[in-house]
């Protein structure tokens, strides 16, 4: 027995070994998370929902949780302990580094989201700050509006009737994205493999299940280690991604190619995103046409699934929450309409980026719903070196810290009754603005957009984009839920 038990020990991985003397805990063992996640997926739970479910009521005590993913070692802060040193570490030529994950560098390796912090993200993240301007915010304004007008006309004729939310509020969420992009609707119907054969579909579905896929595909250890395995493998499944990859990447191109073709010949500059891709490439800022439409594949998603999810959560939220559905609504009719008679013909005016800074409740309602159901997981970060901590918590050099907003948005240690839709907990005076302990909760912990530097430049964009949605929903709609829906793969839901 004893030399049983020596031989296991000096067989441990020794990254795990490091980080469990320091009192991490590795859940699934040295095995490589990568199975967990497709087990995730199989049942339509998203990546580390394995981890989030023990954060949510085993945390207590610990500051990191471990995993193994391929021969990597990353560990996920499970409180707020290091986050702000952590990230004061990930700056240009410092400790820490950008690292996402090489699946997603596969998808579209020129995006912004995916390039390292180096001088060439530094001058495209300032250049690129353009796009959320005053003047560029009052066009999205338009296309949202536009958007948003269209969906309640929809929903008007369909009085009484049952509709899918989720759908609409994605179809919705795809005509605000590509006005914003290119200033015209993208109504188009292109060819979509997969194992069943192939069919012609609207584009904003092919791109929702080629996302799907490639989270699919994705979960396995070649990818974490290669980002370019999906080019090198003969199997079905990784040809008929590729195959829509390049179906999406090419109607993009063709979109991008025109339209820098009418600005070339003098057309005039519109206040889109598209347009602005083209000034930063005639200004080399932006290398090529090839780079400009996966910084516009970037931002799409961003628009298309990430605000269009967070939305459709959000309602969902409102309408297993009923006393908080009537407050927002009051606070919508109270501090934005002032109490007046306020009709799909006429909401339009009434919205404007001033305006909806005093919907308070809306924005903690909002902040909320990211916190339990984020579409978006985080930033990981590499240690280019041995770090130690200043209280001594040591970082191997290659160590994947990742801040995960879906695991530490519901950790124990931050968040009192942390699964629970409680709105308040944003709100100075209530007493969920503190952390269970009573101690103070760093403004840091609440990671719904990311941190530091690296922090989504589009936070306000979609906290309006969100706000927008909900004034015209809530306040237009009595809307009953009939059908519980699907996790999903890009969002965590919890049922309270």
């Amino acid at each position: 027995m004893k030399k049983s038990s020596k031989k296991q020990s000096t067989s441990k991985d020794k990254a795990v070994a490091h980080y469990e003397n320091q009192g991490v805990e590795f859940p699934v063992g040295e095995e490589s998370y990568t199975k967990k996640m497709q087990e995730e997926l199989k049942n339509d739970r998203a990546h580390f929902d394995t981890l989030r479910d023990i954060a949510m009521t085993e945390a207590q005590g610990k500051d990191y949780y471990g995993i193994k993913m391929g021969n990597d070692t990353w560990i996920f802060p499970v409180s707020q302990k290091h986050l702000k040193e952590l990230y004061a570490l990930d700056v240009k030529g410092g400790k820490m580094e950008a690292a996402p994950f090489k699946q997603a560098v596969g998808y579209a390796p020129l995006g912004m989201p995916f390039m390292p912090s180096n001088e060439n993200w530094e001058k495209l993240r300032k250049h690129l700050g353009a796009i959320f301007s005053p003047d560029f915010m009052k066009a999205y304004f338009g296309y949202f509006n536009e958007s948003m007008k269209e969906l309640s006309g929809n929903w008007k004729a369909a009085n009484g009737k049952s509709v899918n939310v989720t759908e609409d509020i994605m179809k919705m969420s795809y005509n605000a994205a590509v006005l914003a992009l290119t200033g015209n609707r993208l109504d188009v119907d292109v060819p979509y493999k997969d194992l069943h054969g192939g069919a012609t579909l609207h584009i904003r579905d092919v791109n929702v299940k080629t996302l799907q896929n490639f989270a699919e595909h994705a979960a396995t250890d070649e990818f974490i280690e290669d980002e370019e395995y999906r080019l090198k493998s003969n199997s079905m499944k990784l040809n008929n991604l590729n195959e829509n990859l390049g179906t999406l990447g090419g109607a993009l191109t063709g979109v991008v190619t025109a339209r820098a073709g009418e600005l070339g010949d003098g057309a005039e500059s519109k206040f889109t995103i598209v347009d602005a891709a083209y000034g930063l490439l005639t200004q080399g800022i932006i290398n090529s046409v090839d780079e400009a439409v996966q910084h516009g594949w970037a931002i799409l998603n961003g628009i298309h699934n990430n605000c269009g999810k967070l939305l459709s959560v959000t309602l969902y939220y409102l309408l297993k929450n009923k006393k908080v559905f009537q407050k927002v609504r009051e606070e919508i009719q109270s501090k934005l309409f002032k109490g007046k008679n306020v009709s799909l013909s006429n909401i339009e005016k009434y919205i404007t980026r001033e305006s909806l800074k005093e919907l308070e409740y809306v924005s903690m309602v909002v902040q909320e719903a990211l916190r339990l159901s984020s579409p978006i997981y985080g930033k990981p970060m590499r240690a280019t070196e041995n770090i130690t901590l200043s209280d001594g918590f040591k970082i191997s050099k290659d160590t994947i810290v990742y801040p995960n907003n879906g695991i530490i948005g519901v950790s124990e240690n931050i968040w009192e009754k942390p699964g629970e839709f409680i709105p308040d907990r944003f709100d100075e005076e209530s007493k969920y603005f503190k952390q269970p302990d009573g101690s103070k909760r760093e403004e840091i912990a609440n990671l719904g957009f990311g941190a530091g530097q690296r922090k989504c430049m589009g936070n306000n964009f979609s906290m309006y984009f969100v706000q927008m949605g909900l004034v015209y929903l809530v306040h237009l709609f009595d809307i009953e839920l009939v059908k519980e829906p699907s996790k999903g793969f890009f969002y965590w839901l919890n049922n309270k």
